[in-house]
């Protein structure tokens, strides 16, 4: 058991691409950076420069068994790993919570952290876009999994002879006038066109009020979302507050991985 609740916690998110590390003081993000390859050796400074009480990590990949059992010692034992067994806030309405990534998870009791009391429709956009509704409790009510932007950009390049790969966003006109711009309206519109239906059919299933948006594409999401009149939340650190959560209430009595 965690024997206290901490005045700095130290966040990591392992994504596919890269992970993103948060240290956090009384909910409020104080630090932030991303790293492509999540080290020990790149942990250091931060951990030198920072007095953190402790530590809650999630990741979508491999756990390297060496890499966390140095980072416990690092901090003092303090160390939450969230993995389906931990304890949380919240019900999972999941039919198999081995198989629902913790990111998910995380990302929905930070956005029930930010809108307490609200049903909620969850879009983390990365190398995959989730888009998961959490009930006004704070419950995870279940959600969909796609291929993220880039994904769908590299797909239509390898899985096609002559569709070139597009890296640029560019302007988005209603309709592409060339195959760069038919390409980048097709993939980035088709997304926003996606996240809108998921949120009418929230909003009529659960009540949900609004879309909190997190992820690497959230940028190139947001204005368009907007445009749509549809309400939006951004928060790049939407797993980190998540884990905050999960740390906290461990704190208090859950389960100490």
């Amino acid at each position: 058991m965690i024997d206290k609740a901490p005045r700095k916690i130290l966040t990591i998110d392992q994504g596919n691409s890269s992970a993103k590390v948060v240290v956090w003081a009384s909910g409020n993000p104080v630090r932030s950076q991303r790293m492509e390859i999540l080290a020990i050796e790149e942990l250091l400074p931060l951990l030198e420069e920072e007095e953190i009480d402790g530590c809650a990590y999630c990741s979508v990949c491999h756990t390297d068994a060496k890499f966390l059992e140095t980072l416990r010692r690092l901090v003092d034992g303090h160390l939450l790993v969230l993995t389906p067994s931990v304890e949380l806030p919240v019900k999972i309405h999941y039919g198999s919570r081995s198989t629902l990534g913790n990111d998910r998870v995380a990302a929905v009791l930070g956005a029930h952290a930010l809108l307490p009391g609200e049903s909620l429709l969850v879009v983390d956009a990365g190398t995959a876009v989730t888009i998961d509704v959490v009930g006004k409790e704070g419950d995870f009510m279940g959600g969909n999994i796609a291929p993220g932007m880039h994904l769908r950009f590299k797909s239509l390049r390898y899985e096609t002879q002559q569709l070139p790969l597009v890296e640029e966003y560019g302007e988005l006109p209603p309709f592409g006038n060339d195959t760069q711009s038919a390409i980048r309206c097709g993939v980035v519109r088709g997304m926003v066109s996606e996240i809108a239906d998921a949120y009418r059919m929230a909003n009529e299933i659960y009540g949900s009020s609004r879309i909190v948006l997190a992820g690497s594409d959230s940028t190139v999401l947001e204005p368009l979302l907007k445009e749509r009149g549809l309400p939006i939340l951004t928060d790049p650190n939407l797993v980190g507050r998540g884990l905050v959560e999960i740390y906290e209430y461990n704190a208090f009595g859950g389960e100490h991985c």
